[in-house]
């Protein structure tokens, strides 16, 4: 299927123009709804009426176009951690506010229990591992908000990909729908080269804190994103879904901006993301393979794409021969330990281990999983937000809290992963349940790219499919599944081609007219 197609893309100037209409028109009420409940609400209520507010237009929105509201709030996640420091705070938690409305409203309006929605592989998995959670925490006696909040925080991205799922899309919905992010993305590369170009000073200008890391000759941009892991995620993203319309339409514009968002992903200097866009492209390929596709086909198909992943080497180099000895420092020795053997304990001492102390979390996740067998630690215990926020006790009880990264003080690492997070709080089954929902959503992304045969539709397929590849690798050195800049989009995504997917599998099924 994935083959050259004589006809055009189903995209154009004049309808870009009127798709981005809608889109554009919700993104303006969002933002100034945020903008006046800052200004106007008073100081002990201006955080929450502030999300209240931007909940409000996004609902409201969602009711009258659901679908253009749907993608604007995907996009608007993306960069909630910039307007809160343009804005203020309350933006940080519209997205909570919003998904509980678009579940009642979606779940009123479209009672998906009446339109046989519900596959037993996937979403009896997921309930598993909701169920898994909770007896955990009730089993563990931990705090009672601390585990509802972090089964909310759990399971909101999912909620919002059923969402999306439950509504019917058709081509029209996925055309404005694409051309919407490719337009957003477009603004958010632009602004990335340029600060590329002039430097660190661009985000003073913006309004916005430094957060690079710098890795070595790669200068860890991040656009108007606050941090550079977002971008280069972005990037990959929109270039993965580019990369699959070029194998699909064979146009030139296709593959040049591809090259573009790649060189964005590079300029990020993120290994998981760069790691996970060559990955991808590779499930792309086993897709077409498995299509039936011939593989001489698939070799003068997939050469200029090999051609620009060679030229994006070749020009960042330099910086990858940086990063490539900066992992294998962080990651090439041995394991690392939690205290030198006959070194003794210093009280308030920090240590910093050999590599990444993320290293230390999947170590770990081993033995609380051992230790708490068979159900796992409990909710808000390891690896997960609410265990920064209300602090585990866990991280003393294993010396966690003494190292760089994961103490107290400084916590960024703790929520660094995401799979020792799962296997720690709900144990071995509650991780083999969440390996199978996301391998079920995975069956069904690689079953659509063969069962949508219309160019455009099949094009998006294949590009969720290898997106949903990229973000597999994003969950191993990040807590991917639970990050709502990034998840909702993603998800977003697959929910779409599973929608379409289901709307094809529909008309087959349907018998054939009877002739007159």
């Amino acid at each position: 299927m994935s083959q050259a197609v004589r006809g055009s893309l189903p995209i154009n100037l004049r309808r870009a123009a009127g798709d981005l209409a809608l889109p554009a028109a919700i993104a303006a009420a969002l933002v100034a709804a945020i903008t006046l409940a800052n200004l106007l609400a008073p100081a002990s209520v201006r955080a929450p009426a502030t999300a209240a507010a931007g909940a409000a237009v996004v609902l409201v929105a969602f009711m009258r176009w659901p679908k253009p509201a749907l993608v604007v709030f995907a996009l608007f996640v993306l960069v909630y951690d910039s307007f809160t420091r343009w804005i203020g705070p309350g933006v940080h938690s519209i997205d909570e506010l919003a998904i509980a409305g678009l579940v009642a409203i979606a779940a009123w309006r479209l009672r998906p229990w009446q339109r046989g929605m519900f596959e037993p592989l996937r979403d009896g998995a997921l309930l598993l591992v909701v169920l898994l959670g909770v007896a955990s925490s009730l089993v563990n006696g931990v705090p009672t908000i601390t585990w509802v909040v972090g089964l909310l925080l759990l399971v909101k991205s999912v909620a919002f990909l059923h969402v999306v799922l439950w509504h019917d899309w058709s081509e029209d919905d996925l055309r404005r729908a694409v051309t919407t992010v490719f337009a957003f993305g477009l603004l958010v590369l632009a602004i990335g080269f340029v600060e590329a170009f002039v430097g660190p000073q661009l985000r003073d200008w913006i309004g916005l804190s430094m957060e690079a890391d710098v890795r070595g000759q790669l200068p860890g941009i991040s656009s108007i994103m606050v941090f550079p892991v977002l971008f280069s995620w972005f990037c990959a993203f929109v270039a993965l879904f580019l990369f699959a319309f070029y194998l699909v339409y064979r146009r030139l514009w296709l593959l040049v901006f591809a090259l573009a968002f790649g060189a964005g992903t590079f300029l990020s200097g993120r290994r998981r993301a760069i790691i996970g866009l060559a990955v991808g492209l590779v499930g792309g390929a086993l897709a077409q393979l498995r299509l039936g596709v011939a593989r001489s086909t698939l070799v003068r198909v997939w050469l200029p794409i090999a051609a620009v992943a060679l030229a994006l080497v070749i020009v960042f180099l330099p910086g990858l021969t940086d990063l490539a000895r900066q992992t294998l420092v962080e990651y090439g020795g041995p394991l690392p330990v939690l205290v030198e053997p006959g070194q003794p304990e210093t009280p308030g001492q920090i240590d910093y281990v050999n590599g990444n102390p993320r290293l230390l979390l999947y170590v770990t996740s081993v033995d609380v999983a051992r230790d708490y067998f068979p159900l796992g630690a409990g909710l808000g215990r390891y690896g997960s937000p609410m265990s920064r926020i209300d602090f585990s006790p866990l991280y003393a009880h294993y010396g966690l809290d003494r190292i760089w990264g994961l103490t107290p003080q400084y916590d960024a690492y703790i929520t660094d992963t995401f799979w020792p997070h799962v296997l720690g709080e709900m144990g071995v089954f509650g991780l083999i349940a969440y390996l199978v929902f996301i391998g079920a959503l995975g069956l069904g992304m690689w079953r659509a790219t063969r069962r949508l045969v219309d160019p455009f539709v099949h094009a998006f397929a294949l590009g969720a499919l290898m997106a949903f590849v990229h973000a597999a690798v994003e969950s191993f050195a990040s807590s991917m599944y639970e990050s709502p800049p990034r998840i909702y989009l993603a998800f977003g995504a697959v929910a779409v081609a599973l929608a379409l997917a289901r709307a094809a599998r529909a008309r087959e099924a349907q018998p054939p007219l009877a002739e007159n």
